[in-house]
């Protein structure tokens, strides 16, 4: 090991350690409902929310409740996520015109591993979900299962701390306020500082480039016979990488635009996005133990 490489390593441990204790306060007073520098602007949003889903945030709500509400919630998210992936076809922001994700159960379990923020991939990104499906599907999922990750969390935590109460908070009432005072206004000043990184973030259709020198590329055929193609062109995937890959990093899912992920430059092209993205990983779950 290197004396740079012992350098970035303390640099990394230095920026969690310096993160977390805040973070875990500021978690703390969010889930405890108490006043935070953003509620004159998110308090009016929240119990706007409510209103319209008929969610009574003064109710206080025991585990089965709240366990069911969560499965319920998880249940309903990934059948809609199922539907986008087989109906994209016939879905807006799709510029590449890619059909519905075959074969069905490669889409079932993309839409179970993503409910249930496991965000196992055996798919390419950009050869296989539109824009749409990768924000309103995806991208949903990276905010929401993280979302129920953390409340699940803070339900355990309140189970452990109430011992002589019955109840451990209201399901919804956690998950509109983890994603509207934590994972929201990180992900939009998160997606801000990737964007000025470089990190891809459009509704463009795919670019193509021409090679300055052609490759000889060598496939198989339906009939087993080797088959030798010269390549001249390359197509340059793009999209709406930066909002989905901030949340992937922050909510610990995985689940990124490109199949490479992270690995890809357009997803992560320079060293301080790299180390960026790598501290964004650990706040969220360092910080819930710390009061």
């Amino acid at each position: 090991m290197t004396l740079n490489g012992w350098l970035q390593i303390f640099l990394f441990l230095f920026l969690v350690f310096l993160v977390t204790k805040p973070v875990g306060i500021f978690m703390t007073r969010v889930f405890n409902r108490e006043k935070t520098f953003m509620d004159p602007l998110l308090r009016p949003l929240e119990r706007l929310l409510y209103r319209v889903t008929g969610v009574d945030e003064n109710h206080e709500m025991r585990w089965t409740e709240y366990a069911v509400s969560m499965l319920l919630f998880s249940l309903v998210s990934m059948i809609v996520l199922y539907g986008l992936e087989r109906l994209q076809g016939y879905l807006p922001f799709n510029p590449q015109k890619f059909g519905a994700v075959n074969p069905p159960a490669l889409a079932f379990n993309t839409a179970a591993s993503f409910t249930t923020n496991t965000n196992w991939q055996n798919y390419g990104g950009e050869s296989t979900m539109s824009y749409f499906t990768q924000m309103a599907g995806l991208a949903y999922h990276n905010f929401m299962s993280a979302a129920v990750g953390i409340v699940l969390a803070i339900a355990f935590i309140r189970g452990i701390a109430r011992r002589q109460m019955k109840t451990i908070g209201n399901f919804w009432v956690d998950l509109v306020r983890c994603n509207l005072w934590v994972l929201l206004p990180a992900c939009i000043i998160g997606a801000l500082v990737l964007v000025s990184q470089g990190v891809v973030q459009n509704l463009k259709p795919y670019d193509t480039a021409k090679l300055a020198e052609p490759l000889q590329v060598q496939t198989t055929g339906a009939d087993g016979k080797t088959v030798t193609q010269t390549v001249t062109d390359q197509t340059i995937a793009q999209g709406p990488v930066a909002s989905q890959e901030i949340i992937k990093q922050l909510g610990t899912n995985g689940g990124g635009f490109f199949n490479a992920n992270s690995a890809h430059p357009f997803e992560n092209p320079t060293p301080f996005s790299n180390l960026f993205e790598l501290v964004l990983i650990s706040p969220s779950a360092a910080a819930l133990p710390t009061p």
